[in-house]
């Protein structure tokens, strides 16, 4: 406990602090008397003056000073009472090391505070009236412990795994496969309480959440960690509201569009086949009107074929069945390639592609058809979102400080709100200003994110609405690819690009 004897401690020190700096500034005061008397002898009302002004900001100085340090006990204490209180905003636990006045104390009381945070949400005792009505509850609730083993767990959790087993002593992650969509994970956020908080809670939304080999399932998923204390096992209880009637539907649509979309795949590879020929054939033929004509009906459908792709591929990811096949390749040439296929779209629209790649970049580690996508899709917005006075569109690479291989695309074109930057790479973020009347899927920029992180690269953007946008994206050069993901024959590296990020480490992939 706190103890007489360490208040008393504290007591004594601060009486002494005091004291010692009154007993200082009198000393003081009786130096600038002696000063004053030898130095103005005949001037008693000046010595007097001189005295008074001394004493007045002496007493401000010394009080103030005083105060600050007599105060930093008691504001340390209340730092580590805000710290282990829930709040959105978390406070910092103070650091007892500085204290120098009732240090003992206000550690002894700081310990206190922090053991009955920790005692504070040890589960019920069975019979208690809490637990029975945890165990009524319409909504999973169960406890783990510091190594993820199931504490406790209530009839509808056995109900959510689908299992008759008793899941106390099993293990979180062995019994649920758990993803998250673009955030930090249970698993890292569980990690960041550990060294930077007594008491938390977290809440993600639309979590997939199911058995090992069920049908996906979706969730709302709350978490309240706290510090374990002695007798308490429970280190974090989880709470599970089922959403797959919600969350499912928008999964379910998209499968549908991909089964409709992946229809057009036939009819359009036979009309690019017929623009081929026809270019071929009739090209050198054909007086600039009608060239103009064909050129914009192979636009048109490398459009077609660019948004069919886009579709399949964000219905794959969805699914976790799009894999890419990391190869060692040279960065400037296969650049190179994608810009020359995009002239052509690019021409139509009236734009111009600057390509500037500098001599010397090392061999990075890509999938060609899935990297030609990223890229597409970013020139594919700048052409769209540029007005017709604005016609240059630049790609520029070059090496960052980390020694990643950078590449940027930038128009000088509308801009995008800062409203909606933060949900830009999310599935359907499309700007509503302009959605009405520019044609787009909100898919591409979901897209190209989890393709680029698949790669192990990160994808950011840069806009200032009326003067453009750049977006950018790095890649890894071969070299610095993990050692252990390398094949010898140099055949490649196999990755998988998903937008849910799985929960625990020893299942990633």
């Amino acid at each position: 406990m706190g103890g007489p004897g360490f208040l008393e401690k504290a007591q004594k020190s601060i009486n002494t602090y005091v004291v010692s700096w009154f007993f200082a500034s009198g000393l003081l005061l009786i130096g600038v008397w002696w000063s004053a008397d030898k130095w103005l002898p005949d001037k008693p009302l000046m010595t007097l003056g001189l005295l008074v002004g001394t004493w007045f900001i002496l007493s401000l100085l010394i009080g103030s000073f005083v105060a600050r340090q007599v105060n930093k006990p008691l504001t340390a204490l209340s730092h580590a009472i805000m710290h282990v209180s829930p709040s959105p905003l978390p406070i910092p636990a103070p650091d007892l090391e500085k204290l120098s006045l009732a240090k003992e104390l206000i550690t002894n009381l700081t310990r206190q505070v922090y053991d009955y945070a920790s005692r504070a949400d040890i589960p019920p005792s069975a019979n208690s009236p809490v637990a029975m009505t945890i165990q009524q509850l319409p909504i999973c609730v169960m406890g783990i412990d510091e190594e993820a083993n199931i504490v406790f767990a209530n009839p509808k959790t056995q109900e959510y795994a689908n299992t008759q087993e008793n899941l106390v002593g099993k293990n979180l992650y062995n019994q649920f496969d758990i993803l998250f969509k673009n955030d930090i994970t249970l698993e890292e956020w569980i990690e960041q309480c550990r060294t930077k908080s007594v008491t938390a809670q977290k809440i993600w939304h639309g979590v997939r959440m199911t058995t090992y080999g069920e049908e996906n399932r979706y969730c709302d998923l709350g978490a309240s960690y706290v510090k374990q204390a002695d007798g308490n096992k429970t280190e974090v209880v989880l709470t599970a509201f089922d959403e797959t009637e919600n969350y499912g539907g928008e999964n379910k649509e998209l499968s549908f569009i991909a089964l409709a979309v992946h229809e057009l795949r036939t009819p359009l590879t036979i009309l690019k086949g017929y623009i081929e020929v026809f270019e071929d054939e009739l090209g050198k033929n054909l007086n600039p009107e009608m060239q103009d004509f064909m050129q914009k009906m192979q636009a048109a459908a490398e459009n077609l074929t660019a948004f069919v792709g886009n579709i399949l591929n964000v219905a794959r990811i969805e699914e976790n069945q799009l894999s890419l096949r990391l190869t060692e390749e040279d960065w400037k040439n296969t650049l190179n390639g994608i810009v020359n296929n995009m002239q052509m779209r690019a021409k139509v629209h009236g734009k111009v592609i600057e390509l500037t790649v500098p001599d010397g970049l090392p061999p990075v580690g890509i999938d060609r058809v899935s990297i030609a996508e990223v890229v597409i899709n970013l020139l594919d917005n700048a052409i769209k979102y540029s007005p017709h006075d604005k016609k240059l569109i630049k790609v520029n690479v070059a090496m960052t400080k980390d020694g990643l291989v950078e590449t940027t695309v930038e128009d000088f074109g509308v801009g995008i709100p800062e409203t909606v930057m933060p949900h830009l790479f999310e599935k359907y973020s499309r700007n509503h200003r302009n959605r009405s009347y520019i044609a787009g899927t909100g898919l591409g920029l979901y897209l190209s994110k989890a393709l680029v992180n698949a790669h192990g690269g990160n994808i950011w953007v840069r806009s200032k609405e009326s003067q453009g946008t750049i977006f950018g994206f790095t890649i890894l050069p071969y070299s610095q690819l993990a050692d252990e993901d390398k094949n010898g024959d140099n055949k490649g590296i196999v990755r998988s690009a998903h937008g849910w990020i799985k929960n625990h480490s020893l299942s990633r992939q």
